[in-house]
């Protein structure tokens, strides 16, 4: 056997070659072979390298191989060359004590046996695993870890958003958790928002989620939170805003100055400019605060700040028929806005359409339809003709029943409205006694659903008791599709 340092490597080399030969010859047996050859390196009268892990009373020292470690990872090969592993008694020493023993004990398990068992470990640990992986360049294993903590660790990923968005940006290798971290973002941005974390989340990384055209948020809901970043960052502010002094909202304002371009106050209802954003009025420009306020005291006021277009956002709308700007239009139609195009009022969309029924997929007739929609309370009802690209439809406030077969029903709130090529028609009722006419299908008078809605005569079209003609010829078509939203208002 030979001396020194590079006879113990050659022992050790020799010794573990042996073993993957008879791991070789009968594969049954690799997994109890690697944990034998695990436990019998281990010894440490052998050892050549000391690493102590964690520290103060949780410090302990793992007395391993040089040979093993450097050629499984490169940071130890980096330690050593680097001088950051000092040698004392031809022993090298490396200190990592951010790196808790628990970690550890998963790691060196892996660097010697080639094992790596996550069962019942808690979340917080595999996280810090990765992270140690990626400090000893272990890069077979990140995909693999991401993927585990994204599977089964769901609940507290939520929970610590912040975290999980810290530690994905560490390396642009950790894209697992940097893909789940941007689309969980774009479709429920209020986990992060609500995450118990949120307060220490990154300044640069918020301010990206606050300039995303499409963020599905309220500018109230980004209001408050910013403001409770703000606060969090700064400890010192009293808990009373009452008694804060005119330094602490400069402190403020300095903190959280750059999220306030990007928030659309015009957005912001009255109450909540009254109650949310007033208290807090000297941290917005007085140009701003001025016109804010005249804003919501004159209802025919046209800001001077608004540059910021209505946020783009990304919320499901189950429509062959309709895109996202439309039902945004529908929604202000519905709110009172007379315009065929969003005024600054009704800029933000109270209402949710949710689909109750749709030619291709339910069928075309009237019983299909009273089945669908009876007593769904306000709906949206769209459709195409056959041979056409124009869209037609119309608003009832009014349940549709069956058993009201015949009946005229009033109200002031109904409308119809056509989107034709790039033209847009609005026409509200101007008969409210004779709005909407229980029948076969969606009937708003002037626009009328019949028969088997697909064949001919199953619409017609005159004007009568709407202000305004929606196409051009009057008369009996044929539905190509038709969808029926019910209409709800959204809450908060």
């Amino acid at each position: 056997m030979r001396e020194g340092k590079a006879g113990f490597q050659e022992n050790v080399f020799n010794y573990l070659t042996s073993r993957l030969l008879k791991v070789s010859m009968n594969l049954d047996f690799t997994k109890e072979i690697l944990i034998k050859t695990k436990m019998e390196v281990e010894d440490s009268k052998k050892h050549d390298f000391i690493i102590n892990i964690d520290k103060d009373i949780n410090k302990k020292e793992y007395r391993v191989h040089s040979i093993i470690i450097e050629t499984r990872s490169t940071y130890v090969q980096d330690a050593i060359s680097n001088g950051l592993a000092r040698k004392e008694n031809d022993i090298f020493i490396l200190e990592l004590p951010d790196i808790s023993v628990d970690v550890f004990d998963i790691l060196i398990s892996y660097i010697y046996g080639g094992i790596i068992d996550l069962d019942k470990k808690d979340a917080s640990d595999i996280l810090n695993l990765l992270i140690a992986c990626e400090i000893f360049k272990l890069k077979e294993l990140y995909d693999y870890i991401q993927d585990y903590l994204i599977n089964n660790y769901q609940d507290w990923l939520k929970q610590n958003f912040a975290l999980i968005q810290q530690v994905g940006s560490k390396t642009s290798e950790f894209t697992k958790l940097q893909d789940y971290w941007s689309t969980t973002i774009r479709k429920e941005p209020k986990i992060l928002f609500n995450a118990i974390d949120f307060t220490t989340v990154d300044k640069e990384a918020l301010l990206s989620i606050y300039k995303d055209e499409e963020l599905c948020m309220e500018e109230n809901e980004l209001w408050d939170r910013i403001i409770h970043w703000g606060k969090a960052q700064n400890t010192d502010f009293p808990e009373d805003i009452d008694k804060w002094t005119a330094k602490d909202f400069n402190v403020l304002k300095k903190t959280i100055d750059d999220f306030l371009p990007h928030i659309r106050f015009y957005e912001i209802s009255s109450e909540d400019f009254c109650y949310k954003i007033m208290p807090y009025n000297s941290l917005l420009s007085n140009d701003l605060y001025q016109d804010l306020s005249r804003y919501h005291l004159v209802s025919s006021w046209t800001p001077k700040f608004n540059r910021l277009t209505p946020r783009r956002k990304n919320i499901p709308l189950d429509s062959k028929l309709i895109n996202f700007e439309q039902a945004i239009l529908i929604s202000s139609w519905i709110q009172g806005n007379k315009d065929n195009k969003i005024q600054n009022k009704f800029k933000k969309n109270y209402y949710d359409f949710q689909l109750i029924t749709r030619g291709s997929r339910d069928g075309f007739t009237g019983e299909i339809f009273h089945k669908m929609c009876d007593n769904k309370g306000p709906t949206i009802t769209v459709l195409r003709l056959k041979n056409e690209s124009s869209i037609l439809g119309g608003y009832s406030p009014i349940d549709w029943d069956i058993n009201k077969r015949g009946n005229f029903e009033k109200t002031l709130d109904s409308f119809i409205f056509s989107f034709i090529d790039k033209e847009t028609i609005l026409s509200r009722v101007k008969e409210p006694d004779n709005a909407i006419y229980q029948f076969d299908g969606s009937n708003f008078v002037d626009l009328q659903l019949n028969y088997t809605f697909n064949s001919k005569n199953g619409v017609y079209y005159s004007l009568r008791a709407y202000e305004k003609q929606i196409i051009q010829n009057e008369g009996n078509f044929v539905v190509d599709e038709y969808e029926v939203f019910s209409v709800t208002k959204k809450s908060g």
